[in-house]
């Protein structure tokens, strides 16, 4: 299998990438994957063409913002940035889970001069983001389905690509107003330097493409970026205020950076949110609807009955049964730590021990055949499970 893969890296006409969303790797025609790329970069009201490599311009510009910052106040420090960078680079990972197979673009911005000042004000603004109805985890998620009435129909709305279609000008207005105007959460920065800082790490980041080209993303944030979960979990957040304020919020909201379970109590209901969503942002949503009352929503399989929600693991089709293999050499914790997170996220996700006991019966499986020791496996589920 190695020398087969070392074999098709030398055909030109075949390009090998990643999968989305699961752990495997796609065949895909060189020229058609290029096309792909290259129709994302024709719309023009994203992408730009550069003519020159605008690193040194970059680093002069985030420079003098930061230097005025550092000077001003001891509570908020920022690295100067120094060194040689490059532009990032594009590339898309195919969505086998949907038909014509489209690729989800990813700007890698690692090599790029801001890459650090962006986590950095990721960090810094986090705190300020509105996060009334969002979660983190999966388990958040099932708290918040505790205690809840099921007498309604649930589904699940989707954000066709949040990161590259969010606003980046509005969402930057947005946080200012957040960060600035709420006398609750001062920031020792004055305001134009961090719509500065904000605009050089977004709207100014360079990027090479296939063809060699260097392009810029003048809106929307790109996957790869530090800050586009901040920026979509930002705009939704504001978004959902203006909504809320317009129609009544259904009886069950909770949303993951664009993905939102949702119960009202009928689906016109649904379909009214929906609309209304469409007409306070920029974005475009899709439903899916419950089959049988039954619905998944990130990793856990929602069953909604008389007496509550009956919850489950979901294993997504697209799932290959892949792990950690038990005769990789890497520390013995990390094999461990593997099996306790299977275990751990059968018992926080599973609402009956019948749904636990099949969970963790698939889960024994997975790690039988990935010679991990299954012995080890075995015996740590079974003291798990007691």
């Amino acid at each position: 299998m190695r020398e087969a893969a070392r074999e098709l890296r030398k055909e030109a006409h075949v390009t090998v990438r990643r999968a989305d969303k699961t752990a495997a790797f796609v065949l895909i025609d060189t020229e058609e994957y290029h096309s792909k790329l290259d129709l994302m970069l024709g719309d023009s009201s994203k992408f730009e063409k550069l003519s020159y490599n605008p690193i040194e311009e970059i680093k002069r510009e985030a420079n003098k913002t930061i230097e005025k910052i550092n000077a001003a106040t001891n509570a908020v420090h920022f690295q100067t940035i120094t060194g040689d960078f490059s532009p990032g680079y594009l590339y898309g990972n195919v969505k086998t889970h949907k038909n014509d197979n489209p690729l989800r673009p990813i700007i890698s911005q690692c090599p790029t001069p801001t890459y650090h000042l962006a986590k950095s004000l990721n960090s810094l603004l986090t705190p300020y983001v509105p996060n009334v109805y969002s979660v983190a985890s999966s388990t958040e998620v099932l708290d918040k389905l505790k205690g809840s009435s099921t007498s309604g129909t649930i589904a699940s709305l989707d954000v066709e690509s949040p990161l590259t279609n969010g606003p980046v000008g509005e969402t930057i207005d947005f946080i200012l107003e957040r960060v600035y105007r709420d006398p609750s959460t001062p920031l020792n920065i004055s305001e134009e330097a961090l719509r500065t800082l904000l605009e050089v790490c977004t709207k100014k980041g360079p990027f090479t493409t296939h063809r060699g080209h260097t392009y810029i993303q003048k809106d929307g944030v790109g996957m790869g970026s530090p800050l586009g979960v901040l920026f979509a979990n930002f705009y939704m957040g504001v978004v959902e205020e203006r909504v809320f304020s317009r129609i009544r919020r259904p009886d069950v909201y909770v949303r993951y950076i664009d993905d939102t379970f949702v119960m009202a109590p009928f689906t016109q209901d649904i379909e009214t949110l929906r609309r209304t969503f469409e007409e306070c942002s920029c974005l475009r949503f899709t439903v899916e609807h419950s089959k049988v009352r039954r619905l998944p929503f990130l990793d856990v399989l929602i069953s909604s009955n008389t007496s509550g929600f009956d919850t489950s693991v979901y294993i997504k089709p697209t799932n290959l049964g892949l792990c950690l293999n038990g005769d990789s050499e890497c520390p013995t914790r990390y094999k461990a730590s593997t099996i306790k997170a299977y275990v751990r996220r059968a018992r926080s996700h599973c609402s009956s021990w019948a749904a636990t006991h099949q969970e963790l019966n698939r889960v024994t499986q997975v790690l039988v055949m990935h010679p991990s020791p299954s012995k080890t496996g075995r015996y740590k589920i079974h003291r798990k499970m007691h």
